[in-house]
């Protein structure tokens, strides 16, 4: 059945179609009444503008949600409305899940990360007759960097269906990728499409689907155990994602309907479900916008009970090494993709701040909203705009070492015993929030780039690219 937007959109100015909830929970840094209203006037723009039936929003902030809002219609046909525990496909946002995934086994010594990948898929060669040698490491294939294609031979099916379904329109049982029996069996013929650790531009990935589905499978053999119980055990179950699971699984719940915006017509057409299959390690997974900002508080979660799942050191490992997260700093993000459907993570782990975004539509895109939601909520929770200038002052010392200075205030401003009788005794010149300049001579100056805690307090000092530690606080 097609929707005309019209409709949509009359329901819509009459309030019968929203359904809003701000979560304030104990604890959590409310974010001011206008931040608040200039997302829920986002969220709605943002939506009709890509013409979306529905989008979930959750923000979340050192473990807490601090906004949610859901609008629309999970389900055109039988006027469901969205809502955060509505489960949506995330469809490539699983693939957080199979890195996060090796990365436990890596930590419990069941893989390395260098390992090659023929030692558990000897199925791929990758053009070698070494056995157990294919030139493919488990970290090329988390990181994109393996030059693999971006889907296995096997998926021209697929691929049809998706290009048939877009030109015709016609009702479809459903799109089917290669099953997981198929895959494997094309795997001797896969050859690498570009240059390993081909350099790019920063962001830039030769994205392999493919790559991800030999990850996963490689991690289960691994393991020992399936891939869907595994992460089921390891991730679902401690972080509490009760309503996450995967399109396979034999109790599932109902999902939201994918739609495609037809322009010429202004209606909504309801597309073909998505079955994974072999796909089921790079776009098998379901969940609800509850439960993805459960998985963003985890990245930030300092607590024993977290480091069980995943140690703090190789949750960061997965940040700075691309591993599953795509950089865009100071945020790194995954989407997820499939006609009918869009859905995005985000975390600036420095600020311990994320959101999930969730829509059943084909053409919602994402960096504008991220960039409006990361101007509006940026401010609200960098720590303390700027220590007052009295806070730099005091004694530092040489890590390590009895070597000690003092920074003085002196009449509103800071001067420092470094280079005593040396350099000019002048004052220091401030040029960011922890940056300070001292004069040497002519254009030559002095640098001191300061280190502050959580709290706002300086704690230390990087100056001739030696780490100097604040004493007597």
């Amino acid at each position: 059945m097609k929707y005309f937007v019209c409709t949509l959109v009359a329901v819509m100015l009459s309030g019968k179609l929203l359904a809003q909830q701000t979560v304030n929970n104990p604890g959590a840094q409310a974010l001011p009444d206008s931040v608040i209203s200039k997302l829920k006037t986002g969220v709605a723009g943002f939506m009709e503008r890509y013409h979306s039936p529905s989008m979930v929003v959750a923000i979340v902030h050192s473990g807490n949600i601090v906004f949610t809002e859901a609008l629309g219609f999970a389900n055109l046909e039988k006027r469901i409305p969205a809502g955060i525990d509505y489960p949506y496909p995330v469809l490539s946002v699983s693939k957080l899940f199979t890195a996060t995934m090796l990365m436990q086994l890596k930590e419990r010594g069941q893989l390395r990360l260098e390992d090659d990948v023929a030692k558990y898929l000897p199925e791929f060669k990758g053009g070698f007759n070494d056995k157990g040698r294919s030139g493919v490491s488990l970290l090329q294939l988390a990181t994109h960097t393996s030059g693999l294609p971006r889907n296995s031979q096997a998926d021209l099916v697929f691929a049809k269906q998706v290009d048939e379904w877009i030109i015709t329109r016609k009702p479809m049982s459903a799109l089917t990728p290669a099953t997981k029996d198929a895959l494997l069996q094309s795997l001797p013929a896969i050859r690498a499409q570009y240059e390993p650790y081909k350099f790019l531009s920063y962001g830039d990935r030769l994205y392999s689907n493919l790559g991800y589905c030999m990850l996963g499978i490689a991690g289960e053999r691994a393991a020992k155990k399936d891939y869907r119980l595994f992460i089921n055990q390891h991730i679902f179950q401690p972080l509490h994602m009760a309503a996450s699971g995967f399109d396979q699984d034999e109790k599932k719940p109902v999902l939201a309907i994918g739609y495609f915006y037809d322009d010429s017509a202004k209606t909504f057409i309801p597309t073909p479900p998505f079955h994974s299959n072999g796909a089921l390690y790079a776009g098998g997974m379901y969940s609800t916008a509850r439960d993805l900002a459960k998985f963003i508080s985890f990245q930030f979660d300092t607590t024993a009970e977290a480091g069980k799942v995943l140690s703090a050191a190789n949750r960061a490992m997965m940040a700075a090494f691309r591993i599953g997260w795509k950089p865009d700093f100071p945020f790194v993000l995954h989407e997820g993709a499939m006609l009918g459907y869009r859905c995005i993570v985000v975390c600036n782990p420095d600020l311990k701040l994320g959101w999930v975004i969730l829509t059943n539509t084909s053409e919602f895109e994402f960096s504008r909203i991220n960039r409006y939601f990361a101007e509006l909520l940026t401010p609200v929770f960098t720590p303390g705009a700027q220590p007052g200038i009295e806070k730099f002052a005091g004694e530092y010392q040489l890590e390590g070492t009895s070597e000690k200075f003092t920074i003085t205030l002196k009449d509103g401003q800071l001067y420092s015993g470094y280079l005593a009788g040396i350099a000019p005794a002048v004052a220091l010149t401030r040029y960011g929030p922890l940056r300070f300049r001292a004069a040497g001579r002519g254009a030559y100056t002095i640098s001191y780039e300061f280190v502050s805690d959580p709290a706002g307090v300086v704690r230390s000092l990087t100056l001739g690219q030696l780490k100097w530690i604040r004493i007597g606080e």
